[in-house]
Parts: structure tokens; sequence; C-alpha cells
């Protein structure tokens, strides 16, 4: 039997159903029993924009709710309807009066309803059919675009260093390793020293980026030095999205890093940030992280994993040729990533702006067919 979860549902972003749950049902392992046709929806935040019909007898996850609806409602223009935004955003007021970031069930049978006879339902099933099909493809296309794009990025940067070359540890270059202090969430701020989080390093790329997040330090607080960072540092990530690498810019310098990111300051007349950088983004230099982060009992890199990571160390000019090659060819591709990307984002605001216009009745789609 299927299991449906809420990533397995695509979507956008008078009581008039009943609400069949696995308590209801007597099913155990937090999983629902869900008969076909039922409406399967995702009660929790921020998935609350994703429905489907069930086409079949299915199970599927305690994050989810089968809805089964009254005579009179096509329950594929319910799915619409709970994917235009009024519901949507009378779904979000209600995770957010609970203590969980999920829909109530009892509440959630006042949501309001618009709901007009039943050709006029069918007409605007078979109408939002059509259009969001179109879309769709549009979408579909766009993200095969930039899979493509993102692995041929990966084969220009494993074939800068596939020349043969030896390896040697980062150790032999390493001038001074450590990760950041313990307990710094006590010192946030509006102002102040910027702190360096996991959420700032990036997944592909060297530069730092994302919210920035402030501290400030009392005065009694000295330990916090040793972490400030320099230009050219690089930093990894150790209990999280490991494989995660940057090099810092002089857009940073000064700022502290926290105990999820390990700071490694190199000599660099012997190897190059940049280069050392996107050698670790390479499937070699992911490899060898990735071993280093499955080694014990927990997903993380020790400091001796990282001084453990054999690099290559050509010539300095090699080097810094490879890396501006990198840095010149990668952001020609991230370029025409982040278009389609807009583009796949602009195209599934229509998405969920034409099923608003449709199920609210802001368009007449017989006269649009």
């Amino acid at each position: 039997m299927t299991l449906i979860a809420p990533n397995h549902i695509e979507g956008q972003t008078g009581r008039l159903l009943t609400q069949e749950s696995a308590e209801d049902q007597g099913a155990d392992s937090g999983k629902y029993l869900v008969k076909a046709g039922q409406v399967i929806y995702s009660k929790i935040r921020p998935q609350l924009n994703k429905a489907t019909v069930a086409p079949s007898d299915c199970l599927c996850s305690a994050d989810m709710y089968a809805l089964s609806f009254r005579d009179g409602v096509d329950t594929r223009y319910a799915v619409y309807y709970i994917l235009a935004r009024p519901f949507h955003t009378f779904a979000s007021v209600l995770s957010a009066r609970v203590k969980m970031p999920k829909v109530n069930r009892e509440e959630l049978g006042d949501a309001p309803w618009l709901v007009p006879p039943l050709d006029e339902q069918r007409a605007i099933v078979d109408y939002l059919d059509r259009e969001t099909c179109q879309i769709d493809t549009l979408i579909a296309e766009q993200k095969r675009l930039v899979e493509m794009l993102k692995e041929r990025r990966q084969a220009m940067i494993d074939h800068a260093f596939a020349e043969s070359s030896q390896r040697i540890q980062l150790r032999r270059f390493i001038e001074f390793l450590t990760s950041g202090s313990r307990g710094w969430g006590d010192y946030y701020a509006d102002t102040g020293d910027v702190f360096v989080r996991i959420a700032n390093l990036p997944r592909g790329s060297l530069s730092l980026g994302g919210d920035v997040q402030r501290v400030s330090l009392p005065s009694t607080v000295y330990e916090g030095q040793r972490t400030k960072l320099k230009v050219g540092d690089l930093l990894f990530s150790i209990t999280a999205y490991v494989g995660s690498v940057a090099v810092v810019d002089q857009e940073w310098v000064d700022s502290y890093v926290s105990q999820h990111v390990a700071l490694c300051r190199i000599d660099r007349s012997a190897l190059d940030s940049k280069f050392t950088g996107y050698f670790m983004l390479s499937t070699e230099g992911q490899d060898q992280l990735s071993q280093g982060a499955f080694g014990g009992t927990k997903v993380q890199l020790a400091l001796d994993d990282i001084q453990a990571l054999r690099v290559p160390a050509p010539p300095l000019d090699k080097q810094r040729q490879i890396a501006e090659h990198l840095d010149r060819e990668t952001s020609r591709i991230d370029i025409l990533i982040a278009e389609s990307e807009r583009l796949v984002e602009l195209s599934q605001e229509r998405r969920t702006a034409l099923i608003t216009a449709a199920v609210t009745g802001q368009i007449d789609v017989r006269q649009e067919g």
C-alpha cells in the first residue's frame, strides 16, 4: 500500500467537510488509512499549500489529514480551493494559534468555502486542469534546466582538479584551526558584531551570505577573540550541512563564528584559499568531508578530520589561475541558474493567482474556454 507524505504532494501556495484520521480508524504506527477519492491535505506549516486526491486506497503520514466532503462538492474542486490564497491564509492563521505549527483539525471544519453549483465547479476544474498543466510543464522544464546547469557546474569544478597531482594533508598548511565559542545565543542582539552561523555558509559556492545575526558581547567576554575572521580564512560546516565551505572576503572580516563552524587559517604563501575551497567543492573533496562526517556515532566533523583532508598543492600561480577560471565560469552558470529559479518562482506565483481567481469567481471560466 502506498505511503503518502507532504513532500510527495505537488502544490502551491457553512461546514462542508468531514474528517477521518488515524485516531478515528484505529490505525497504528502514526499512519492514516485513506480511501480512494479522499482529499489528502498537509496540516503542518509551512506545507499548508499541499493537497491532492488519493488515487487509490493508501496510507499517509501523520502529518496529513484525510478529508471527505459532503454531496455537492467535487473533490477536484476542493483541492484547487485548498490551494487558493484565501484558504491558505485561513489555515496559516489557525496554525499560529496552537502550540505546534499545524492546523487544528476541529477548527479546519469551519473554514470558509465558496461553493458554486456542481456544473460550475466542474467547469472551473476543467479550466484549471488545462491552464495549470501548461504552467506545470514550464516549471518542470525550468527545474530540469537548473539540474543540468548544476551538473555542468560540478563537472567543471571536477575537471579543474582532474589532472594527476599529489595530495597532501591540509595539516601541513594550517596556521590556525578552531571552532566557535559555545553559548553565544545569550548574546544575540539587533546591533553589534556579526556572528557567522551554518546558515551563512553556502551550499555549493564559496561566498558567505544569508541573514546576518549580530551579538553584543559583555566586556568580560574575551574568549571569542580567537574566532575573529580574517580575509582568506576557510570555513567548514562541522555539525550540519557537512560539505558546506566558504572563503572569507573583506565584507565578513572581524566577524565571529559559531560552535558549529570551523575556522581554518592556512599559509597563503603555499596554498591559495579559493583554490582549496573549490577543491573541497569537487566530488573528491566532498567525498572526503562525507567520510570524515560519518566516521563516528554522529554526523559531524572533528577538527582532526579537517587536518586530515588531503588537498592538491601545485605551484601557487597555477592554483590562482585555476581559482580565477572557476570564479569566472561558475559565476556565469550561477546567473543562468538564478534566472531559471526566478522563472520557476514567478510561474508558481502565477499558478496560485490563477487558481485563486478561478475559485473565487474573479474570472468567468466559461468565457475562457
